[in-house]
């Protein structure tokens, strides 16, 4: 296993023995594990939350909606919580 700032490399194998500790540094974060397969990278174990991240951000319709809120009139909360 092979281990940088935010790459864990491991092969199938090792990752049927370690699972519990990569699953640790993976959870939570931004790290990414790629598992090789007969020295080959073949998969990738993310973070849930960071794949939808991943994902809205390659979403064109979601980023549409982002660019047009930030046209649109914005509030303070004490504007939205005044009397």
């Amino acid at each position: 296993m092979y281990t940088s700032d935010m790459t864990t490399i491991v092969n199938a194998t090792q990752l049927r023995q370690t699972y519990a500790s990569v699953a640790k540094k993976i959870r939570g974060g931004k790290d990414i594990a790629v598992i090789t397969k007969r020295g080959r990278p073949d998969l990738a174990l993310v973070d849930l939350d960071h794949l939808e991240d991943l994902l809205e951000a390659d979403d064109k319709q979601f980023q549409a909606s982002l660019r047009k809120a930030l046209r649109e009139k914005t509030y303070s909360l004490d504007e939205v919580f005044a009397e």
